[in-house]
C-alpha cells in the first residue's frame, strides 16, 4: 500500500521567525479532479510571496486555515495523472508554479492542476527548472504588458533579483530589446552584463533617475519604486509587480478561490479603498508624465512557461542564477526562509527535496 502521509514544510501560525517553519507529516491528498496530477517533488524554489504569506501579509485578500503549506514553484516527476490529463503521463519530468489553492511545493509531493505545468527540457536539472516558474512568468508577462518590441529600450529595476534576472534575459532573447538598463550594487555589475544588460547603473553611486531620465521605451519596476516614472519616455507604458495601482489588485490575490464570507465583505472593501488611496498617491508621477501605469499579477500558465522558456533553457541562453540550495530538513527550510526574508540573495533560493 502506498504511503498515506507525506512530509511537507509548514507554518502553524503566522511567523516572521525562521523557527516558525517546521516539517510535518500530512495526509497525502490524492487527485480530486480529472485535470490534476500528483508530482513527486525533487526541487522547489522560494519567492518573496512565500515569506509574506507566512507573515500574514496576504491574510486579508487570501485568508487560509493553518497549517500553511509552503511553496509555489516545483520541479519533479508525475506520479499520478487524472483521466482528463493529456499533456503528461506518469514518469514525466515537469515544472511549474502551482495555483494558490494547491500551494505547498516544499514537500515530498504536491497535487496541482496539469495546466500549470510544463515539461522540463532533457538537459535541464530539477534545480534549474524549479528556479524559473513564478519569477520567470512574472517577468515575461510584465514585459509583455509594457508593449516592449524588438529594437526598443527597456529599463528593469533590481536586475539581479529573482524576477529581474529573468526579465533581463527575456528582454534580450525573447523580446529582442536593443538596449537593456538595470540597477544593481557594485559587486553585481559584471553579472548583470553577463545576463544581457547593456547599461548598468550602480545604485550605490548614482541616481538612476538622473542617469536614465526619459530614456526607456518600456519600464518594468520589480522593487516598488514610485520614482521609476522618471526613466520612462512620455506616452510609454510602465508596469510594476511590487506597487499596487488600485484596490482592484487585491482581487488578483483572492482570484476567486477565497469566498468573501471568509474575509468579510466590509473588511475587504475597506482594504481596497486604503490600497486605492495609496496607489493613487504613489502613481501620481506616472500620470503627470503621461506614462500609462499598471500592476501585473502573474498568471500561472504551463503552456506559456513551455513556449517562452523551454527553448531558451534547452540551448543555454537562459541559465538560472542560483543563490543557494538548501536540504529538505527543518534547519534547511528555516535557513532558506531566513535568506529570502533578508532580501540580499543574488538569484533564486532552492530547497532540494529529493535531488
Amino acid at each position: 500500500m502506498a504511503n498515506q502521509t507525506y512530509k511537507a514544510a509548514i507554518a502553524s501560525k503566522y511567523t516572521n521567525q525562521p523557527s516558525g517553519f517546521t516539517i510535518a507529516d500530512l495526509p497525502r491528498p490524492g487527485l480530486t479532479t480529472a485535470t490534476q496530477v500528483e508530482v513527486e517533488v525533487h526541487a522547489a524554489s522560494l519567492n518573496p510571496i512565500d515569506f509574506k504569506r507566512a507573515e500574514g501579509m496576504l491574510s486579508i485578500p487570501l485568508p487560509e486555515p493553518f497549517p500553511l503549506k509552503l511553496g509555489y514553484d516545483v520541479a519533479g516527476v508525475v506520479t499520478k495523472a487524472g483521466d482528463s490529463v493529456t499533456r503528461f503521463k506518469v514518469g514525466d519530468r515537469v515544472y511549474g508554479r502551482v495555483d494558490s489553492k494547491d500551494v505547498g511545493t516544499i514537500a515530498e509531493y504536491v497535487t496541482c492542476d496539469a495546466s500549470t505545468l510544463a515539461p522540463i527540457p532533457p538537459t535541464v536539472s530539477y534545480t534549474s527548472a524549479a528556479a524559473v516558474p513564478l519569477a520567470g512568468l512574472t517577468a515575461k508577462q510584465s514585459l509583455e504588458k509594457t508593449g516592449l518590441k524588438q529594437g526598443q529600450s527597456v529599463f528593469i529595476s533590481g536586475g539581479l533579483g529573482g524576477v529581474g534576472m529573468f526579465a533581463i534575459a527575456l528582454a534580450k532573447h525573447h523580446f529582442g530589446a536593443s538596449e537593456i538598463a538595470t540597477t544593481v550594487s557594485t559587486k553585481k555589475i559584471d553579472l548583470a552584463k553577463q545576463l544581457g544588460a547593456t547599461r548598468v547603473v550602480d545604485y550605490t553611486k548614482e541616481d538612476y533617475t538622473s542617469v536614465l531620465e526619459s530614456w526607456a521605451d518600456a519600464t518594468f519596476d520589480t522593487v516598488g519604486d514610485s520614482s521609476s516614472y522618471m526613466v520612462a519616455k512620455p506616452g510609454t507604458k510602465a508596469v510594476s509587480v511590487a506597487m499596487l495601482a488600485d484596490g482592484n489588485a487585491l482581487d488578483n490575490f483572492r482570484n476567486g478561490t477565497v469566498p468573501l464570507s471568509m474575509i468579510g465583505s466590509v473588511k475587504f472593501a475597506l482594504a481596497k479603498k486604503a490600497v486605492a488611496a495609496a496607489g493613487w498617491f504613489l502613481t501620481r508621477g506616472f500620470r503627470a508624465k503621461g506614462v500609462e501605469y499598471a500592476y501585473v499579477a502573474m498568471n500561472s500558465d504551463g503552456e506559456d512557461l513551455e513556449k517562452s522558456f523551454n527553448p531558451l533553457l534547452a540551448d543555454g541562453r537562459i541559465k538560472p542564477v542560483i543563490s543557494n540550495t538548501y536540504p529538505f530538513t527543518e534547519e534547511g527550510v528555516q535557513a532558506a526562509f531566513k535568506e529570502s526574508r533578508e532580501g540580499h540573495a543574488t538569484g533564486k533560493i532552492i530547497v532540494a527535496v529529493k535531488e
